[in-house]
């Protein structure tokens, strides 16, 4: 009764669609859709469509309705250990070439229990049809489809194949079809025609064609808009896919259309395409709809499961994701769909509440420990060199907060694999090459480190085959070469830009003041202040770095506000500047902006109570202070509590730095498919003293460009205000 209903379904299927080929598949032994999909040409969504149960899972002997998009079927090979696509190729009786051809994400490398293509199936003629047998059931289902009329072959022309000569060439010589050919010269399937080869070409009774009807293009297109076809010449850089997407149809559709395409796909060459020629896809976008980027490693399984849309749909809208997803492509989802799955606490992201992806992570930390210049037998001669090697102190550090970042993480489900390996010292290449030789970082899913910004580069170079996200935790420097490189530290660029803004946002009705130090290094900040406030004063500075005075009562005013951006890393002039404008405070409304509090504002001779009283506002990278609670107690966070617990004492400004450069990894790897799928998150996280917003840059990786405006308040406190 079964076997009947499924003959009797399968009959209405062809009868109701008759522009659909269906044939019929009997599960083998270790199977399964996808193997399936790969052998007849088509995907999974589409058994699954007209073989619902086939979801639930398939058995041995059990018989599948398979659509096919033409009469072919492929042999498929589960990559095992120690398979090549040569000696796939030699085991095939095929070629390397044919091989890429049936599978051109091969290009990239082969991988463990990767289902290939490895040649086409040659179709047997029935001689029998027995309804009892399997064979027969095959028969059957095989007639449902519509068999087009094999054209008479009335003789053969021996062809010798001349040097440069293609398929195509031939093909379009003798006004005939590629397929035409191999059809009678069954080798040139999976080998490549040579000089003074000789091929058979057939000679028809009629004339065939070529270019497919309207109503034709009508069944294979994704909307109504394909209704007649026109010539395109294919121009330098143009490849299958990109033409076929942005037509709007699949690589598959794209051949269909022209049979007679040369495989090489020269320049200059004329195909056939839908009329719907280099339509703008923003033009096309309807309401409701949005257009993606697809990152680099994301899935389509994860643009579903952030998305909320099923598999069907999302082909509907993009039917090119049917050759597969490739980074850097633009499909089209539903609107808000996917900034929208991270709550926020307050304006920062959550990640911690969304956790799905509990694999565990492979993290590697490349750090200057310098341990072969460490003598741990003699203590004093140890603690000795600790206090003179910074770059050691800070790796310690950073370490410390990297491990509890670790534990933190675990609590919540995601497990680390964590690997250490210490890069000793600056431009250090061949040594980090080495490191990287004789382990295996494939798979890693993100290092941290090394500090200095020539090991950087140079991992990131030597990692960027896996797209490896190389995360720099301490320099500012960027990179424009290497797009797995992740800048933690916003630069000085956008720490002055952060100011700038926040100034500029409350300047009407403001006096601005420029004071800026005498010399080259400087001079580009002044420029940029001018350019953005042009009614701005300068203040007079003199040789050396010294304010008079006089020039300062010259550029400030009784009757509004003065804003004053104060520029220097000279102690001498911060002492001289700072205290005369204290001192004008008493007649003058002022509030003191600097782009860059570096160390000369911390220095003795710079007085807290003078900044306290002007209201220094700068940007930073971290908050610089201790939060306190309603009652004014100093807030303890939990990594604090448990840094002390375990290392006896608080941690520095790199210990934290260490933590929440880790813990945010950790998070986002979590709560997305890879790196590049979480960076994609729009929003910015907070930790315990640094957030992080990453944004793709024009040319090279990500950069973090989250930063604090902090504020001396009264009393001498720090207050953050934005």
């Amino acid at each position: 009764m079964k076997k009947f209903l499924l003959f009797f379904i399968l009959l209405v299927i062809g009868n109701s669609a008759m522009a659909q080929q269906y044939k019929s598949h009997t599960v083998v032994k270790g199977e399964n859709v996808y193997r399936i999909a790969k052998r007849y040409n088509t995907t999974p969504e589409a058994i699954y469509k007209i073989n619902p149960t086939a979801k639930d899972g398939i058995q041995e002997g059990q018989i599948l309705a398979i659509p096919v998009v033409n009469d072919e079927e492929y042999k498929t090979h589960v990559v095992e250990k120690g398979d090549t696509v040569f000696s796939l190729s030699q085991k095939y009786n095929t070629t390397q070439e044919a091989i890429f051809i049936l599978n051109p994400e091969a290009v990239n490398g082969i991988n463990l229990g990767q289902i290939l293509r490895v040649g086409k199936i040659e179709k047997k003629e029935q001689t029998a049809l027995d309804l009892g047998s399997e064979e027969g059931k095959d028969a059957v289902l095989d007639s449902l489809k519509i068999i087009p009329e094999e054209q008479k072959i009335i003789r053969f022309i021996t062809h010798k194949v001349k040097r440069k000569e293609t398929l195509y060439g031939i093909a379009k010589k003798y006004n005939i079809t590629v397929e035409d050919i191999k059809k009678q010269n069954k080798r040139l399937y999976s080998e490549q025609i040579k000089k003074k080869d000789k091929i058979r070409i057939p000679v028809f009774a009629q004339e065939t064609t070529a270019v497919a009807k309207p109503t034709e293009i009508d069944s294979i297109s994704p909307n109504s808009r394909l209704t007649t076809t026109t010539r395109y010449i294919v121009k330098p850089k143009d490849t299958r896919y990109g033409i076929a997407r942005r037509h709007g149809i699949t690589i598959t559709q794209l051949e269909q259309l022209n049979p007679t395409m040369d495989p090489d796909f020269p320049i200059g060459m004329e195909i056939t395409v839908p009329t719907t020629i280099f339509v703008s896809l923003k033009d096309s976008i309807q309401p409701g709809f949005e257009l993606y980027e697809v990152k680099p490693k994301e899935t389509i399984f994860g643009i579903l499961k952030r998305t909320g849309i099923s598999s069907d749909s999302l082909f509907n809208m993009n039917p090119y994701l049917r050759e597969g997803l490739k980074a850097g492509m633009v499909i089209t989802i539903p609107k808000d769909t996917m900034a929208a799955t991270i709550p926020q606490i307050g304006k920062y992201l959550d990640l911690g509440s969304k956790l799905y992806n509990f694999k565990p992570k492979k993290v590697a930390v490349m750090l200057p420990f310098s341990l072969d210049t460490l003598n741990f037998e003699v203590i004093q001669e140890t603690e000795e060199h600790l206090k003179k090697k910074q770059s050691l102190r800070i790796a310690l550090d950073l370490y410390s907060g990297i491990l509890i970042a670790v534990d933190s993480a675990k609590t919540k489900g995601i497990t680390t694999e964590l690997n250490v390996f210490d890069t000793k010292k600056n431009n250090n290449t061949q040594h980090i090459r080495k490191i990287l030789k004789d382990h295996d970082f494939e798979g890693t899913d993100a290092v941290i480190g090394p500090l200095y910004q020539n090991n950087l580069e140079t991992v990131a170079a030597e990692l960027r085959k896996y797209e490896t996200p190389i995360f720099s935790p301490a320099s500012r420097k960027e990179s424009n070469l290497y797009d797995n490189f992740f800048q933690t530290r916003p630069t000085n660029e956008m720490l002055q830009e952060r100011i700038i803004s926040y100034v500029e946002k409350d300047s009407t009705d403001k006096n601005i003041i420029i004071i800026v130090q005498q010399g080259k290094k400087y001079e580009e900040i002044k420029e940029k202040l001018k350019a953005k406030f042009p009614e701005a004063k300068v203040a007079k500075i003199e040789e050396g770095n010294y304010l008079y005075e006089v020039h300062l009562g010259k550029v400030l005013v009784e009757n509004k506000p003065n804003w004053v951006f104060l520029e220097s890393n000279d102690v001498a002039m911060l002492s001289n500047v700072i205290p005369l404008l204290n001192a004008k405070a008493e007649s003058h409304k002022i509030t003191l902006f600097t782009s860059d509090k570096n160390s000369a504002f911390d220095d003795d001779s710079v007085k807290n109570e003078h900044l306290s009283k002007l209201h220094l506002h700068y940007p930073s990278f971290y908050k610089e202070f201790d939060e306190e609670d309603e009652e004014g107690n100093k807030h303890v966070t939990p990594f604090t509590k448990k840094y002390k617990a375990i290392y006896g004492s608080d941690p520095n400004n790199w210990a934290v730095r260490g933590f929440d450069i880790a813990y945010d990894i950790l998070m986002r790897l979590g709560s997305a498919d890879d790196m590049y799928h979480a960076v994609s998150f729009e929003g910015t996280t907070q930790y315990v003293e640094n957030k992080f917003n990453y944004t793709k840059k024009m040319l090279g990786g990500y950069c973090n460009d989250a930063t604090y405006i902090i504020k001396f308040d009264n009393d001498l406190k720090l207050t953050l205000i934005d």
